[in-house]
């Protein structure tokens, strides 16, 4: 409701469709941030339906934004004022990821933290080769023309994506993009785990505060992706601990 309430007032504004894709060239996108994912054997049963049941509940969920112009954009979660601070969720808030693209000079310049440190990984944008579906394929919790493309990342991720045309331009959220238009919710999967962004606001031509992360080393792709492996690797050893430990 809040979505539509506040997409309706832009319609009204601008004054129809039409002049609506001539007008956006800027404003930001917010979307809801909901996470699943399987937990496998390592964990005991009843705090297994216990965080099942906190991640259908939403509470686990946060709120991410979209900035964007006709020459890039950037997003990064809302940091939440009411949060607590503590652990690993606070030091994100502190200093959470932001993923700049420039669609002008096809470069990101991302701020990324893995494990308790974070990095500039710049390098060239590769957008996702999408496969965009020839029927015309909506989803009518969104408000606005859209069309279904599926794709896999750089990354090894399967991407489900609805985009619509009524925002022409190739943008969305944590830097995927390359669309005939804006991404009005993503599903990004991969190896028991589900990430899905879906529009919840949208405010055309708004005042933005988008700037390129520069605060931290400067590292290629290829070094950051170096940087994830031993990560992930480190990850494993610990959950391979867990089960032999739980006997």
């Amino acid at each position: 409701m809040q979505f539509q309430f506040r997409f309706l007032f832009a319609l009204l504004f601008l004054g129809f469709t039409g002049v609506l894709s001539a007008q956006i060239t800027s404003g930001t996108i917010d979307y809801n941030e909901s996470f699943t994912f399987d937990f496998g054997d390592w964990m005991p049963k009843d705090r297994k339906e216990e965080m099942k049941k906190r991640m259908a509940s939403g509470e686990f969920d946060r709120t991410g934004r979209l900035q964007f112009t006709a020459d890039a954009f950037s997003y990064s979660q809302v940091v939440d004022e009411n949060s607590s601070g503590g652990g690993r969720w606070g030091r994100f808030n502190e200093n959470p990821d932001i993923f700049f693209t420039s669609i002008k000079d096809s470069t990101v310049t991302d701020r990324r933290q893995v494990m308790d440190q974070s990095f500039i990984m710049e390098d060239k944008w590769v957008a996702p080769k999408w496969n965009i579906a020839n029927m015309k394929v909506g989803m009518k919790e969104i408000p606005l023309p859209t069309q279904l493309a599926t794709s896999v990342s750089i990354e090894g991720d399967t991407l489900t994506a609805y985009f619509t045309p009524s925002i022409p331009l190739g943008i969305g959220p944590r830097g995927y993009g390359g669309l005939p238009g804006a991404i009005v919710y993503l599903k990004v999967q991969r190896d028991g785990r589900t990430t899905e962004y879906k529009m919840t606001t949208m405010q055309p031509n708004a005042e933005l505060d988008m700037e390129k992360p520069a605060d931290e080393k400067v590292i290629t792709r290829k070094e950051f992706d170096k940087h994830m492996k031993r990560a992930t690797e480190m990850m494993e050893r610990r959950r391979r601990g867990w089960e032999r430990s739980r006997g």
